[in-house]
């Protein structure tokens, strides 16, 4: 295993302060053993000797050869769904955990706001554990007498400063936290998910202080969430996925991508979950089956702007059935509802009445004659839909309503995009634009105007 440079602790080392980059991590592995070395997961199995088996999944891989440099002012975010490793990077980079392989540097102050208020004795006054975390963060005692004030102020606790942190709400508690991380004037801010503490007044104070401290050049990794946020403070944006860096670059082209994989994530883990429960995608089905719907494809994956081609595959077992046949198509949402649907009889498209000869010159039967196959195509120019998961319903019946074959939701699909649009669905829209100067100059003349 690699040895974890000096510098990953507070302090800073000679080396670290000749570093062009305020955070260097190079290399950084970490990993969570989940049981004990000699294979006893707990006391009890160790007297009972039941032993669990030793493999990789009593191991847990945070953090998997991750190489970061964040420049000095630079300000960064962080994000990645839960258990991507970015809480554990922030750890790693205070020094509360140690790297299992690889390097960190840090050069500068460092001041974390991971946990509000860890550290705090819940017996000591918030005088004394203001005292105690300031000291821990690296100022002096002539600093916190002058800095003191402030930090109480900007709290609103002066009130209660003698009194025990226990009786404080957790609120309160968090607010002295906050404002003694951003009191230290530090060169590192560390942030993770803790930029909504307190009240709107309080949050906005927050927000406040952080650009103070961003114009004067200090450095911030933010891990959060709240994507807005992310774009808002950050320089650029580092996407970590399964312990790894998987993108970097402009907020905005990186959070849409994270937004388009997370979105396909859980299209996936849906799928799944279908696999056990019922749910709205799941298809119904009904009819005589004198005309049998075999099978009905389309495109999985579409855009609002891409054409929707639905194909559907059926076979006539009585050819009478086929004189004025009726088929429907519609879509529904992910709550049941239909968007849309028709049918050629409302379209006066009508299939036409379809002999038995006539089918079976054209189309395959059987050794009988008396089943033939034939399809049935749905086009739409645009799908003009909305970002979401789709259910395709095809149907064939007689004029009079009598249903051959209706499936509900045979088929799904998925509409990918960026959320540009709220509503229904996504038709193309735009903006025009004119001053008073055009409106005059379409308005009629004198000589023109009704009398």
């Amino acid at each position: 295993m690699g040895q974890v440079e000096k510098s990953t602790a507070t302090d800073i080392s000679a080396s670290a302060a000749s570093m062009p980059y305020a955070i260097d991590c190079q290399q950084v592995s970490k990993i969570f053993t989940r049981s004990r070395k000699n294979g006893y997961s707990s006391l009890k199995s160790l007297f009972i000797g039941k032993q669990p088996e030793m493999s990789a999944q009593n191991e847990l891989v945070a953090l998997k050869e991750l190489t970061m440099r964040v420049p000095k002012g630079a300000s960064c975010g962080v994000i990645g769904r839960n258990g991507s490793g970015k809480s554990t990077l922030l750890k790693l980079i205070t020094g509360i955990y140690r790297p299992t392989s690889g390097s960190i540097a840090v050069n500068g102050r460092i001041a974390a706001l991971i946990e509000l208020g860890a550290g705090f004795h819940p017996d000591f006054t918030g005088r004394e554990n203001l005292s105690l975390s300031a000291v821990m963060l690296g100022l002096t005692n002539k600093e916190i007498a002058e800095r003191y004030d402030d930090i109480v102020d900007f709290a609103e606790l002066s009130g209660v400063m003698d009194q025990p942190v226990r009786t404080y709400s957790s609120g309160m508690f968090m607010r002295l936290g906050f404002s003694i991380a951003v009191h230290t004037e530090p060169d590192v801010l560390l942030i993770d998910e803790v930029l909504s503490v307190g009240d709107v007044g309080f949050v906005k104070r927050c927000q406040d202080r952080l650009a103070e401290l961003k114009r004067r050049g200090t450095t911030m990794l933010i891990v959060s969430h709240d994507l807005a946020g992310i774009e808002r403070w950050s320089d650029e944006v580092i996407w970590i996925h399964k312990g790894c860096v998987k993108d970097r670059g402009e907020p905005r082209r990186v959070i849409d991508a994270y937004r388009m994989f997370v979105e396909r994530d859980e299209i996936e883990l849906q799928a799944k979950l279908q696999m056990r429960h019922k749910d709205p995608y799941s298809e119904q089905r009904w009819g005589s089956r004198e005309v049998e719907i075999v099978s009905v494809t389309c495109a999985p994956l579409l855009t609002p702007n891409t054409p929707l081609s639905v194909r559907a595959e059926y076979v006539a077992h009585d050819a009478k059935a086929l004189e004025g046949i009726v088929f429907g198509f519609a879509i529904s949402n992910h709550e049941g509802g239909v968007v849309c649907g028709t049918n050629t009889q409302m379209l006066q498209q009508p299939a036409g009445s379809l002999s038995k000869s006539h089918v079976s010159s054209r189309h395959t039967t059987d050794t009988s004659g008396e089943i033939s196959k034939r399809f049935c195509t749905i086009d739409i120019d645009r799908c003009s839909l909305l970002p979401g998961k789709y259910g395709v319903e095809v149907s064939c019946h007689r004029a009079d309503g009598y249903p051959y074959d209706h499936r509900r939701c045979v088929v799904t699909f998925v509409v990918e995009g960026p959320q540009i649009i709220v509503g229904a669905y996504s038709p193309a829209i735009s903006f025009g634009f004119s001053d008073l100067s055009d409106s005059l100059s379409d308005a009629p003349s004198d000589g023109g105007a009704q009398q």
